[in-house]
């Protein structure tokens, strides 16, 4: 699988995954990565599973380099990979939105995504805008 995808600088992000193949709609693409931890343990790139339950990526896996985007092409699919959230072409860059995976009420980071409706702030699921909520309900890491 990792060969279909190619790891590569992204303007501002450090670097980020792309697409060499085109993915269809739902169809998954990759293992975000397999090592569970608690909190204590989970870093900048973790997703979260639950309260005390973090899905870390190594330098291995792909979830390792994956970007956020306001707009983003993909989504977490239990109960560890990266499925598409629309038809994807070779050459794009594969994003998720880091709200749909952190649910922490006092995170939040600056995005710099570029996306036409960037949010410019970018808050966990719980403290999101409901429009937000409401275009992730059902497809969150944490199962909200």
């Amino acid at each position: 699988m990792k060969k279909d995808f190619l790891i590569k600088d992204t303007a501002g992000c450090g670097k980020g995954v792309f697409s060499r193949k085109p993915f269809k709609k739902d169809q998954i693409m990759f293992v975000f990565g397999r090592k569970i931890v608690p909190w204590t343990k989970a870093n900048h790139r973790s997703i979260q599973l639950a309260k005390n339950r973090w899905l870390n990526p190594t330098e291995e896996d792909l979830g390792f380099f994956l970007n956020h985007s306001c707009h983003p092409n993909a989504r977490f699919l239990a109960p560890h990979f990266i499925a598409a959230l629309s038809d994807i072409k070779p050459g794009e860059e594969i994003t998720i939105d880091y709200s749909s995976v952190i649910n922490i009420p006092r995170w939040d980071m600056e995005c710099g995504c570029g996306n036409r409706g960037c949010r410019k702030m970018v808050k966990s699921y719980s403290k999101s805008p409901k429009k937000i909520k409401e275009k992730y309900k059902g497809m969150t890491s944490f199962g909200v």
